[in-house]
């Protein structure tokens, strides 16, 4: 087994270049000798953090630990270089199948989340791994390495901990670029608009506000999903501009309306990768400015995985823009992986429980104890509750007599325009009160 050990950061260049005539010299061999070999790519997962946390000379300790965990689940004809800061590449040579490369994926990820002991302290590090098989998927350097490259990319566009290339994977890939180049002219062009979806009070029956949701009808392609645009704004850069034109737009519209009353408010969703930007906070002291909108009006939804991505940027965040009277929610609580410890120390007011425990409660006694569990807790600290999912009556009631504060849904109202939901407000907000009082 070849193991190229740790480099500083300028002689990386060196290392891919290494890697290319690596790769050449094993693909030459595996064409003579018709087998297979793979390219593995490992991005270690938030070590920036560990360097700004526990300083330079810590995180060269955990990469060395890194590199030697990978070269220990290799045999002895494969090889890893350290490439990049926080970027690995495996070759595994003379592969007798495609699912030799999963085996080997599973078994370096594993070594690698194992507790690295530095200096002291105990680092947990999570890698990322995508692969790719020559002849299988690639017929040369180049393109085995793009393959490689775009296993990676797939993998953190869908949350896993690793991926094998497949034909498809390009295709998305390709089409996630067109859609990203499609943002910023949609932006030039004023193509995203806000839909509102209406909150219900349930104990009252009255309306407590509505959630602003960004919605985009792409010239060619129709309606576009919103997990798939703000994915791309992400990628793009694009999110913080297309943030700030949310709530700049929901301030605006929302306090245009004669209807909605003081005591309602105006939800607005967080980018996971915004939470953690320095810019988040003066973005929205200057739209509230700007919109004269009262803060205690305003709810920033966070999703409870976006906050334990880095909990200690997150809480620094929430503190200010609490501090400066802003509402936050905790988005699709129950689906992340909060501890109770990190909770109390947030400084939200509201708890969302995620549509997947609602829809169903009323069949699925599971999901009954779950809902009334979250409402519980939330209510021991001091914290109103959203259930969102509400599609039928039966479920409604459920939510009432459990307690719950607040609820969205289709029940209640769908999604709707500015103009639709003018004239919602005019016409249909008497169905609420009927909702709880039949």
């Amino acid at each position: 087994m070849t193991v190229v050990t740790m480099a500083p950061v300028p002689i990386m260049q060196f290392q891919r270049r290494r890697l290319r005539e690596e790769l050449d010299k094993r693909i030459a061999g595996a064409r003579e000798q018709d087998t297979r070999l793979a390219l593995l790519v490992i991005n270690l997962q938030e070590f920036r953090q560990v360097n700004i946390s526990f300083g330079h000379q810590v995180g060269d300790q955990v990469l060395e630990q890194v590199s030697a965990r990978i070269a220990a689940a290799l045999r002895i004809d494969d090889m890893v270089l350290h490439i990049g800061n926080d970027e690995f590449a495996v070759i595994l040579s003379d592969l007798k199948g495609v699912q030799v490369a999963q085996l080997a994926a599973e078994k370096i990820l594993a070594g690698i989340a194992e507790n690295h002991a530095v200096a002291g302290q105990m680092l947990a590090v999570c890698g990322r791994l995508g692969a790719a098989v020559f002849p299988d998927h690639a017929s040369s350097r180049d393109e085995l390495m793009r393959a490689a490259d775009s296993a990676v990319q797939f993998a953190a566009d869908h949350h896993r901990d690793y991926a094998i290339y497949d034909a498809s994977t390009r295709l998305q890939e390709r089409d996630s670029a067109d859609l990203r180049g499609s943002l910023r002219e949609a932006m030039d062009n004023d193509d995203f608009m806000l839909y509102y979806q209406p909150q219900m009070n349930l104990q009252q029956g009255v309306l407590s506000g509505c959630e602003a949701l960004s919605r985009w009808k792409h010239a060619r392609r129709g309606w576009i999903n919103p997990e798939v645009f703000i994915a791309a704004a992400e990628r793009s850069g694009l999110i913080d501009e297309l943030t700030y034109w949310s709530i700049n737009v929901a301030l605006r519209k929302w306090f245009e309306f004669e209807r909605p009353g003081p005591d309602t408010s105006i939800s607005i969703n967080l980018s996971a990768r915004l939470l953690h930007s320095p810019e988040l906070v003066g973005m929205v002291e200057r739209a509230t400015n700007i919109w004269g909108a009262r803060r205690d009006s305003v709810v920033l939804e966070v999703t409870e995985s976006a906050m334990m991505s880095d909990p200690k940027v997150a809480l620094h965040t929430l503190s200010a823009l609490h501090e400066m009277g802003i509402r936050l929610s905790i988005d699709d609580f129950g689906t992340g992986y909060s501890s109770l410890a990190y909770l109390k120390k947030l400084p939200v007011s509201e708890l969302k429980i995620d549509k997947s425990f609602v829809i169903q409660m009323a069949e699925n006694r599971q999901d009954r104890k779950i809902v009334q569990s979250v409402i519980d807790l939330a209510h021991t600290l001091d914290m109103s509750v959203v259930a969102e999912g509400i599609e039928n009556r039966q479920v409604l009631d459920m939510l009432v007599g459990m307690g719950c504060d607040y609820g969205q849904g289709y029940f209640i109202a769908r999604p709707m325009s500015d103009a639709a939901l003018s004239e919602w407000l005019e016409t249909d907000e008497l169905a609420l009160l009927e909702h709880r009082a039949r």
